[in-house]
């Protein structure tokens, strides 16, 4: 979340001190894990004409996905739109089926037998392949949760508090345009014309406007997803508009090209219950990795992590990419690996010395 899983909650503002002659400052930031269990969770499913054995796997995984929300006992929402967002498109942005969303909430009367979200979610999930080749994920995803669809046909969906979940399914990259592309463009002038699109950090951006005008609460959003490297994988393209906005807001990204979705879906369920494993940085760090070849120790200066837990258990977590954390310099983040992942209502203080303001997050160049 945030290279896996959420985004977090920002207590404490770091405390600047100058430190020794470099100009550096020695910084405190301090999170908490989410408390909540309520989360609304949106999927936006490409419907173009390539993406048919895609949503056959989504769907045959739905219940992995859906079992890790009921081990967690999560409050959820769950509703689907697909990426068409062209103009002819009467429901851009519009959940699909009857009811708009599904619920969790039949299982508080105890009667199982009657919770059949999970065969309704599997059988949402394939939208068919009429759609538009402009796939439009995050536009569409923006106007399924602001207004006017927010209070008319979604109304409801998005929930004051709760965790906004994106979840996105596609073998393209992301053509959300603004219209500015024309009424007569076709999915090649998504990257011929790559920079006529909308910026990706002013979608995220509108992302969390739109829920802070909602109510508040986090966003956060995932992606099955073509990898930069597609050799093993012909039919699909790299998304990189769409990890970038992952990386932004926090969540998995998951490979397209993968046989086998039920990994994948697991993981999303997880990241869908609000642990998050990934925390933002104000500043970027100093960080000094260990050389493996010549067992160069680390730098002493080196992020110190600590979490506490409910019961008031402190733990110091090693850097270690299996069973502790990691810090990924391109986006001044510590990601928590494996068991080390903090529980739920767990607090984490991370002490660091700072070099600078967060890095521009990578940007992809061309569309393909």
């Amino acid at each position: 979340m945030r290279a896996q899983v959420l985004g977090p909650l920002l207590l404490l503002a770091a405390c600047d001190q100058e430190y020794d002659n470099l100009n550096l400052a020695s910084r405190t930031q301090e999170f908490d894990q989410a408390p909540s269990n309520t989360v609304d969770i949106l999927w936006v499913i490409d419907d173009s004409t390539s993406m048919k054995e895609e949503q056959a796997a989504v769907r045959a995984a739905g219940a992995d996905f859906v079992a890790q929300l009921e081990s967690a006992d999560m409050d959820f929402h769950l509703g689907v739109i697909t990426t068409d967002g062209d103009s002819t498109n009467t429901k851009t942005g519009v959940l699909l089926g009857s009811p708009p969303y599904l619920t969790s909430e039949c299982r508080a009367d105890g009667n199982n037998a009657d919770c059949t979200y999970a065969e309704d979610f599997s059988a949402r999930v394939e939208q068919g392949t009429g759609g538009s080749d402009q796939e439009k994920g995050l536009e569409v995803a923006l106007a399924a949760v602001r207004r006017p669809l927010a209070e008319t046909w979604n109304a409801g969906f998005v929930r004051e508090g709760a965790l906004l979940m994106v979840i996105v399914l596609t073998d393209e990259n992301d053509c959300s345009d603004g219209g500015r592309l024309g009424p007569n463009a076709t999915g090649e002038d998504c990257y011929t014309h790559y920079g006529d699109l909308t910026p990706v950090g002013d979608l995220v951006a509108g992302l969390r406007d739109a829920k802070e005008e909602l109510g508040g609460g986090e966003v956060v959003m995932s992606g099955i997803i073509g990898p930069e490297k597609t050799s093993q994988c012909d039919f699909a393209v790299a998304g990189r508009r769409y990890e970038e906005a992952i990386r932004m807001l926090g969540g998995v990204v998951a490979d397209i090209c993968l046989a086998d979705y039920a990994p994948i879906m697991q993981s999303l369920g997880l990241a869908a219950t609000g642990i998050t494993s990934t925390f933002q940085l104000e500043y970027a760090a100093k960080y000094y990795a260990d050389d493996p070849e010549t067992e160069t120790p680390e730098d002493e200066d080196n992020p110190k992590v600590t979490v506490t837990d409910l019961d008031g258990t402190v733990t110091e977590v090693p850097d270690d990419p299996e069973a502790g954390w990691t810090y990924l310099e391109d986006y001044a983040q510590i990601q928590f690996n494996g068991e080390a992942v903090p529980a739920r209502g767990a607090h984490i203080k991370v002490e660091y010395i700072s070099t600078g303001p967060v890095p521009e997050p990578p940007t992809s160049t061309s569309g393909s």
